[in-house]
């Protein structure tokens, strides 16, 4: 496996809101080409989906936290373009377009996913009402 994608699961292993991690693709070439896609199991009821197009030049992601709905996603798909930090956005629990502060580097972005799903579960655990 390539660096990127071990340093991934490395950083999901030993996060503490995963609870398992399957890897549902990986596509790798010798010139660095990455394809990668995992589903992880995030406390009891959620699933969080990472799904990355990886080359030398750019980079596709879109991570998504989810029940049998989505939840919480970051992607950075060209359609939102007057969003200040286009092409990265959020859709928040009620669908609502946001900026984004992820930026493309995938594990920064990852550490900052899954502390945004840490701070979304307690306040949900702390507000049942939303």
């Amino acid at each position: 496996m390539s660096a990127l994608t071990d340093a991934i699961l490395d950083l999901l292993h030993k996060h503490p809101l995963v609870t398992s991690i399957r890897i549902v693709n990986l596509d790798e070439t010798p010139s660095g080409k990455i394809e990668l896609k995992i589903r992880c199991r995030v406390a009891s009821n959620y699933h969080l989906q990472i799904w990355l197009h990886h080359e030398s030049t750019f980079q596709d992601y879109a991570y998504q936290l989810f029940t049998d709905r989505p939840i919480l996603r970051w992607d950075n798909a060209p359609h939102y373009p007057l969003i200040s930090t286009a092409p990265h956005h959020f859709h928040n629990e009620d669908e609502t377009v946001t900026d984004s502060s992820l930026s493309g580097d995938s594990i920064a972005d990852l550490k900052q996913v899954l502390g945004e799903i840490d701070r979304w579960l307690f306040k949900s655990r702390h507000n049942p009402a939303k």
